[in-house]
C-alpha cells in the first residue's frame, strides 16, 4: 500500500490523492469498502497519463463515474479508482440537419440535456433523469423505454488500458440493448460526440416533463438504490403467452416479471426489492454487497422456478 502511495504521489504530485477511502458515500446504493487510492481527474491528459503509468507498474485501475449503476464490494477495491470529472460541453460542426456536441465523460446527464435543449437541439431529452455521467451512460448504453443513448452518438474518444488513445466511430461501438463494446475491451471513455437534430425547445420541454413524471411515478427516487438491478427480458412466443400484456412489445419488463412472481418487498439483510418498481433494490442503510448478491440469487431462482425465465443483471459489480 505504501509503495503504491509513493509511486503515485511522486509521479503525479499535482493530483489530489486520497488513500484508503471508503467508497460507499460515492455510490447511489451507499455500499462499498475502501479503495487503496482515489483521484479525481479533470483533463483527458490526466486520465491517459495515469492509465499508462498504472499499466506499466501493474497497478489495477477502476473507473467510477456517477456510480449510479454499480455495486462496490464490501471488501473494497485494489489499486487506483479514477473519478473522471472532465465536464466540458461544446458545440462543434453542424449542417442543416445535425449538430455535433462533444461532452466530457464526467458530465452529469441532467446538465448535458439542459445545455443541448438550450442550444435548440433534440435527442437527449429522455435521458435527463439518468442519474450518472456521460461515460457511464455510454458504457451501458442507457435507455429510456426503447430509446437507447447509443442511437444519438457519432463517436467515442477512449484510452486503452495501456494508454493508447483513439476515436471509435459509432458503427464500431457495438451498441445494443444494455451493451457496448467498452464492457468487453476495458477502454476508458474520455469524451463523446453526440449527433443531434435541430428541435423545438417547447417540444423538448414536453418530452422532459413526460419522462420526469413517468420516473417519479414508477421509480423509488430519493432512496439509496442503484437503479434497475435486472435487464428487461427479450420477448419470445412462450413469454407472449405467459405475459399477454406485453405480447406486442420487444421486451417484457424485468420488474413486471419479478412482481408477478410475488417478490416485491422481499428482503435479505438490509436490501429489499422495491415495492414501487420490482427491478429496483433499496438499501435501508445497513445493506451490504453480500446482501445484494444473495437477494439477486433469490429473485433469479424464484423467477426461473415459476416462469422458466432467466434474469440477467443490469448492474455492475466492482471489486
Amino acid at each position: 500500500m505504501k509503495k503504491i502511495q509513493t509511486l503515485l504521489t511522486k509521479a503525479f504530485p499535482k493530483l489530489d490523492w486520497q488513500f484508503n477511502v471508503e467508497l460507499a458515500p460515492f455510490t447511489y446504493m451507499k455500499i462499498g469498502g475502501p479503495a487503496d487510492a482515489v483521484v479525481v481527474t479533470k483533463t483527458v491528459k490526466d486520465v491517459t497519463s495515469l492509465t499508462s503509468f498504472c499499466y506499466q507498474n501493474d497497478i489495477p485501475v477502476t473507473i467510477l463515474g456517477g456510480a449510479s449503476n454499480v455495486i462496490v464490494d464490501d471488501k473494497g477495491v485494489k489499486g487506483v479508482v479514477i473519478r473522471i470529472a472532465n465536464e466540458s460541453v461544446e458545440q462543434l460542426e453542424h449542417d442543416s440537419t445535425f449538430t455535433i456536441v462533444r461532452a466530457g465523460a464526467g458530465v452529469k446527464m441532467a446538465p448535458l440535456v439542459a445545455k443541448t435543449v438550450e442550444m435548440g437541439l433534440t435527442g437527449l431529452e429522455y435521458f435527463l433523469g439518468v442519474p450518472g455521467t456521460v461515460g457511464g451512460a455510454i458504457y451501458n448504453n442507457a435507455h429510456y423505454l426503447s430509446d437507447l443513448i447509443g442511437e444519438h452518438v457519432a463517436a467515442v474518444h477512449v484510452v486503452s488500458k495501456d494508454g493508447k488513445i483513439a476515436w471509435i466511430a459509432v458503427k464500431n461501438c457495438a451498441f445494443a440493448y444494455e451493451h457496448s463494446r467498452f464492457q468487453k475491451t476495458g477502454e476508458i471513455i474520455l469524451e463523446v460526440n453526440f449527433r443531434l437534430k435541430t428541435g423545438s425547445k417547447k417540444e423538448s420541454q414536453e418530452k422532459i416533463k413526460h419522462a420526469t413524471e413517468y420516473r417519479a411515478k414508477t421509480q423509488p427516487l430519493g432512496i439509496p438504490s442503484s437503479g434497475c438491478i435486472f435487464q428487461n427480458v427479450k420477448n419470445t412466443e412462450k413469454l407472449k403467452k405467459t405475459f399477454p400484456d406485453f405480447a406486442d412489445k420487444p421486451h417484457v419488463p424485468g420488474g413486471y416479471i419479478i412482481d408477478q412472481a410475488g417478490l416485491k418487498s422481499t428482503k435479505v439483510g438490509g436490501i429489499q426489492v422495491s415495492t414501487k418498481h420490482a427491478a429496483w433494490f433499496e438499501n435501508d442503510g445497513t445493506g451490504t454487497s453480500d446482501d445484494v448478491k444473495k437477494l439477486i440469487k433469490k429473485v433469479k431462482d424464484t423467477v426461473k422456478s415459476k416462469f422458466d425465465v432467466e434474469l440477467h443483471e443490469e448492474v455492475f459489480f466492482v471489486k
